[in-house]
């Protein structure tokens, strides 16, 4: 094996994060009597969320105000008389039981377990992904799972990679897996570490985040690893 230890990001690499926070989102809305225009919603309170995780990631936000202050801006956009620390606490409850896995995933790490040592490493709140990824079909496959929240920084800060690292003090050569460039590959590439992106709808790189290698399907691992 050219590499001695895989990490995986979760969500969007081994999990359909948008199958699953759609349904949360959607069954959120409807225990609160909300049934109508759910796709419009969505996308209204998905851009909101993604600006709000994109702070967090920068260090502008904390995981904790993260949780309520996105739905607090979605509700005043939309104009919605709803108490964001209920609807917070029943969509983070719902979130919590989804963990739909993307094409190949299973695959990929039943392949990879007991030739090399994976780990996954996640962006998210403690709570939230501990229930999902724990659950799921893929958890026991891994060595260890790290969770920003727990580490006190998300991806792409060094201190993450370095909490995770520190646990294997004989991992000699690493590699980072993942979806997104401006967490995953530029965390690896900022901490030393080769890198590969998964890009299974061939976005266009338009922020000059170069990974190692780039694949559109996990099965392609195989080749590099």
């Amino acid at each position: 094996m050219k590499y001695d230890l895989m990490i995986f990001d979760a969500d969007g690499t081994l999990f359909d994060f948008k199958h699953s926070e759609r349904n949360a989102f959607e069954s959120t809305l409807q225990r609160f009597g909300i049934s109508q225009k759910l796709p419009e919603l969505h996308r209204s309170y998905e851009k909101i969320n993604q600006q709000i995780w994109l702070d967090f990631q920068e260090g502008k936000i904390s995981a904790k105000k993260l949780r309520t202050e996105r739905f607090r801006l979605f509700f005043q956009q939309e104009n919605l008389d709803l108490d964001v620390n209920d609807v917070s606490t029943v969509y983070l409850q719902k979130l919590g039981e989804e963990n739909k896995l993307l094409s190949d995933a299973e695959e990929i790490v039943k392949y990879f377990h007991r030739k090399v040592k994976m780990i996954l490493a996640t962006n998210g709140l403690s709570d939230v992904q501990n229930n999902r990824i724990r659950k799921s079909r893929i958890f026991r496959y891994f060595d260890a799972l790290f969770i920003s929240e727990e580490i006190g920084q998300p991806k792409p800060h060094n201190f993450f990679f370095q909490t995770m690292l520190e646990k294997f003090p004989q991992t000699q050569k690493p590699i980072m897996i993942g979806d997104n460039l401006a967490s995953d590959i530029k965390g690896g590439n900022d901490f030393g570490i080769d890198t590969c992106w998964y890009n299974p709808t061939e976005k266009e790189n338009s922020i000059n985040i170069f990974p190692t290698y780039e694949i559109r399907k996990l099965i392609e691992l195989k080749k590099i690893i």
